[in-house]
């Protein structure tokens, strides 16, 4: 027993470094990607961070002593994580484009809340009143995020809520193939959908067949034609094309390697990150309300884990009780 709590704790410990270096790799490319929102497509930004970030991961899976197969055991789970982190990602940095860092990302961390209530709601899971009061209060802290001054940008707000929404739903789909898949197989067939999908969009707008012509920072960020790349700006595709490879196998690995209710409020330091840069490099300061809104958040999220873990360990600790209970029963 105390071998196994050894190895299961020292999982954790590495799944949350682990998850913690992911996440700030992502937060890098966030201030790229902003930066990049007025004069490129995010169509572009995703295809060419794409191919960048497929030809790195198959240099690592050749390199690794590993025997790694890029073809997924569940390969119609796997194109349907793909989907919902190619859908995740860009209503991601569309509202990005049109709001402060911060706020987006408070916004996109109701996952949480979105895990239980999806939970509850389509797997049938039960969940009690005490949790869902936490979502109903997290919700609370996401309306005082976006009320400070009674404006916010509603487009926006929606793009991040489906942010929000797609990435739980992936994070659900990850922690299950897990068990049938190596992370660099799941981060490498995310990325290829992602580039396939964005390819496919691109065609699309391209040849007319669907049209988006819109002043909005979001839409004109989707919208908006391919052009050549400068110099730089070139250097820095090329980074969070390396950001995409090392990010997304961090993920893949943390969630893959530890319990995901284990490892979740880890998840939190983005926040964090995301304040910083936002101030550091558009002077984008919170004010007050949108801090104790955060906060509200972040409690609300957190509470909801440790309802998770502590109903873990009741389940845990019956086993034994259930197990002892079997001969017993047998007899009469």
């Amino acid at each position: 027993m105390r071998a196994s709590s050894a190895i299961s704790t020292l999982d954790t410990a590495n799944g949350a470094i682990i998850l913690v270096f992911g996440l700030f790799l992502f937060s890098i490319q966030d201030i790229i990607i902003k930066h990049f929102s007025d004069h490129y497509s995010v169509l572009q930004i995703v295809f060419i961070r794409g191919l960048i970030a497929l030809g790195l991961l198959l240099m690592m899976i050749k390199y690794t002593r590993e025997s790694i197969s890029l073809i997924s055991r569940r390969p119609g789970l796997m194109v349907a994580r793909g989907l919902l982190g190619f859908s995740s990602y860009t209503t991601y940095y569309l509202a990005v484009a049109a709001m402060p860092l911060a706020e987006v990302v408070s916004i996109t961390f109701t996952m949480p809340l979105f895990v239980t209530a999806m939970s509850a709601l389509i797997l049938r899971e039960k969940v009690g009143a005490r949790r869902w009061s936490a979502v109903v209060v997290g919700f609370i802290g996401v309306l005082i995020i976006l009320s400070p001054s009674g404006e916010f940008n509603p487009l926006a707000v929606l793009f991040a809520f489906a942010a929000a929404i797609t990435y739980a739903s992936q994070t659900i789909l990850t922690r299950f193939l897990g068990s049938h898949d190596h992370p660099l197989t799941i981060a490498f067939n995310a990325i290829l959908v992602f580039t396939i999908a964005s390819g496919t969009l691109s065609l699309l707008l391209l040849n007319g067949i669907i049209s988006v012509s819109s002043d909005h920072p979001s839409l004109a960020f989707f919208g908006r034609d391919w052009s050549m790349p400068t110099d730089i700006d070139f250097i820095l595709m090329l980074v969070i094309g390396a950001i995409a490879a090392v990010g997304f196998y961090c993920l893949s690995k943390a969630y893959c390697s530890s319990e995901a209710s284990a490892i979740a409020p880890f998840e939190f330091t983005y926040i964090v990150w995301a304040v910083v840069f936002g101030y550091l490099f558009w002077n984008e300061v919170p004010g007050v309300t949108t801090v104790f809104g955060i906060f509200v958040l972040i409690s609300s999220s957190l509470y909801i884990w440790y309802r998770e873990r502590q109903i873990e360990r009741n389940e845990t600790a019956l086993l034994p009780v259930q197990a002892a209970e079997l001969p017993q029963q047998e007899q009469y």
